[in-house]
């Protein structure tokens, strides 16, 4: 039909007005959120716009073979990514608007930030519409050869991009993302660049320049740092992990529309416990992991001077990255190179001439590996055998069994997230216990993406081997577990089993991302609610205090039944980082700096968390026993006291705390609405006021 472009885009003309006049009745009348009216209006525009397109734009492709309910369906799906891209740029220009002009509240600009939305979406639809909701091409047109592309390959990605976008909106929408260690991060960094002009700094931080794991993120946000604010840098450090950690999984796959549906299920692990503890390095060395083997396994292990060169810089990112994503990348490669090698003798057996010639193809591919691996290699054995820190506390087994069976490395900050969990390991066990019988009532031949099921076993084996924190390094088993659970669903996604199952598969564990990223939502708003109630006193503290932040409620507030706001992860517990961010100065309770592998580190003889607790056990204890006297020694200028219970008053040392806040200290300061922070300044003599603004209040 000639003029369809001209009559879809009539119809889309429609739409917009259908769309703006919706957003006006849900935000302007009916005083919804502006995402919330956002949603709505583009849903009623898609409905308006279906019933249009199928009378008027694609009226002579009514009669392919679906009917109107499949139809309404079909345009759905194809809404579906043009819809989260709207909603994303929505989303995206209201943040820049807001940011820019500095307004509170959208207004009237809502319409623009919902009109550059909709002109992102038009081409998506467009072609959506024509190649799916209204059936293919011309009814008599002749059937694609085999090596054109197939009708409906773009389907897979434009779900995968939506599923994309839909993880990273969260981070744009709360105004603080909440993570527990993520202002640590943003705090050091900062202290890092101004260390050489700051006599503060150099006072209390020793700058820890060497070559060591955990430098990754810490480069990105100094480059980040340089153009951009703190809270900004974080969430573009975040939204690049979020970006990246998908793409690597895409990485591991087959190319073409299979792998593409495969790559779904990588979504329930991009946003796991790691994620928001703020561990961004590993984060970003798991997503590297994936590349790497990804890059080694398209290959077959065959590396030129080029890819091995390749290898070995990805080899040195993993290092300064996170030492368990370095060593789960290179066991992941060997437990392949292992399998490979052990199915092409299996295959030579008889043939001792056969069998010489794969030896010795093997060895050559494991010496390319482990060259490449030499770089990173070498660095992590120098450090750690010069790591100080050789602490070390294990799980009981049972405990590990049971997180492993429930998958709760995925569980973060909502006990709803369990049950979405307990999903994910059941949509893999069934997953993996069908294939597994498709193949022993089918072919029978072993494959050679086999490895992927003896690169689990091997990562499960050191979950249960390894502690729980050893090398200053906590939540091991979580990390590990993470690398296991991606190996079966790798072993799942690079075609184990016909493509229809691995389909299946990856679209429940993608629809299990999508309920709980909404889950979290709710409570990633809630938290970041506190945090900018917490981040609030910058303005009344002044520039470059020594502060002494005491999280009695480092998770938050209670819910309404009782529990902890923020689960397993406590986005207050540093949340004093950001103000550190904002007005410079000191945190006392930086535990990165506690570490020997941060960007900066308290010295010995100048260690607040030996000085006044005596270990970080106790400093970051709940309630944390800190001795406030040695704080009035120590010259803090403020003790930012945080979500202070009767009960945790009520143990003996948040007794002994009271006592001596009282004592020593005077409150100046008590946040809004919650009234969950408070600033306590020293009195008496030897208070250190000489800098001080004058007498504060709010």
């Amino acid at each position: 039909m000639k003029g369809r472009v001209a009559r879809f885009a009539l119809v889309g003309l429609s739409g917009v007005l259908v769309n703006l006049a919706a957003l006006h009745l849900f935000a302007a009348v009916l005083e919804l959120q502006d995402v919330v009216a956002s949603a709505l209006a583009i849903e009623t525009s898609i409905v308006t716009n279906f019933l249009l397109n199928d009378g008027f734009t694609f009226s002579d492709r009514r009669d392919l073979g679906a009917g109107i309910v499949r139809r309404l369906l079909r345009y759905h799906a194809v809404c579906l990514a043009g819809g989260v891209i709207q909603l994303a740029t929505f989303v995206l220009v209201a943040v820049a608007l807001r940011r820019l002009l500095g307004r509170p509240e959208l207004g009237a600009l809502r319409y623009v930030a919902q009109s550059a939305g909709i002109g992102v979406a038009f081409a998506v639809n467009y072609l959506g519409s024509l190649r799916f909701a209204w059936g293919p091409g011309d009814a008599g047109a002749p059937r694609a050869a085999l090596s054109e592309p197939r009708p409906g390959a773009w389907i897979a990605p434009a779900i995968f991009a939506g599923l994309l976008l839909l993880h990273v909106l969260p981070i744009w929408i709360a105004p603080y993302f909440p993570t527990q260690d993520g202002p640590l991060h943003v705090e050091n960094v900062l202290a890092l660049l101004h260390y050489r002009e700051s006599p503060l700094l150099q006072h209390w931080y020793v700058a820890n320049w060497g070559a060591q794991p955990n430098w990754l993120t810490q480069a990105i946000l100094a480059g980040l740092l340089q153009v951009v604010g703190p809270v900004t840098a974080e969430k573009l450090v975040l939204t690049g992990y979020t970006v990246l950690f998908p793409l690597g999984f895409r990485a591991l796959l087959p190319r073409g529309r299979d792998g593409w549906w495969a790559a779904l299920a990588a979504f329930p692990f991009v946003h796991a416990f790691p994620f928001h503890m703020g561990f961004w390095n590993f984060c970003y060395g798991l997503a590297l992991a994936l590349l790497a083997v990804g890059f080694w396994a398209r290959r077959r292990g065959r590396l030129g001077p080029a890819r091995w060169l390749a290898l070995a810089v990805l080899s040195l990112l993993l290092f300064f990255a996170h030492s368990v994503a370095f060593a789960g990348a290179f066991l992941a490669i060997g437990a392949l190179l292992a399998w490979r090698l052990a199915l092409a003798l299996h295959r030579a057996r008889g043939r001792p001439a056969r069998r010489r010639l794969v030896l010795r193809a093997y060895a050559l591919r494991s010496g390319a590996v482990a060259l490449a691996a030499l770089p990173g290699g070498a660095l992590l054995v120098a450090w750690l055998l010069a790591h100080s820190d050789s602490v070390s506390s294990r799980l009981p087994f049972l405990e590990l069994a049971a997180k492993l069976a429930t998958a709760y490395a995925l569980v973060s900050i909502d006990r709803r997230e369990i049950l979405l969990a307990c999903a994910v390991s059941l949509v893999l066990f069934v997953g993996v216990v069908h294939l597994a019988l498709v193949r022993a009532t089918g072919t029978r031949t072993l494959r050679p993406y086999d490895g992927w099921l003896l690169a689990a076993a091997a990562f499960a084996v050191l979950y249960f081997a390894i502690p729980e924190v050893v090398a200053a390094g906590a939540h091991v088993s979580d990390r590990l577990s993470l690398f296991a659970f991606l190996s079966v669903t790798a072993w799942i996604a690079t075609g184990a089993a016909p493509a229809i199952a691995v389909r299946r598969v990856a679209l429940a564990l993608a629809g299990i991302a999508v309920v709980v990223t909404g889950i979290r939502l709710e409570k990633q708003l809630q938290l970041s609610a506190h945090v900018e109630e917490y981040v609030a006193a910058a303005e009344t503290l002044g520039p470059d205090r020594v502060l002494l932040p005491v999280a009695v409620s480092p998770h938050g507030p209670r819910d309404e039944n009782g529990r902890n706001l923020g689960y397993r992860v406590k986005p207050l517990l540093h949340a004093t980082g950001w103000i550190v961010a904002r007005n410079g100065g000191v945190d006392l309770k930086n535990s990165q700096a506690f570490t020997d592998h941060c960007p900066v580190r308290f010295p010995d003889q100048n260690n607040p968390f030996l000085l006044l607790a005596g270990s970080l056990g106790r400093m970051e204890g709940e309630p944390p026993c800190i001795d406030l006297r040695a704080a009035v020694r120590a010259k803090v200028d403020y003790v930012l006291l945080y979500g202070a219970t009767p009960e945790a008053l009520a143990s003996p040392c948040g007794a002994r705390m009271e006592r001596d806040l009282r004592a020593r200290f005077e409150r100046v300061y008590r946040s809004s609405p919650t009234g969950m922070l408070e600033v306590w300044r020293p009195t008496g003599p030897g208070a250190r006021h000489a800098q001080l603004p004058g007498p504060l209040s709010r």
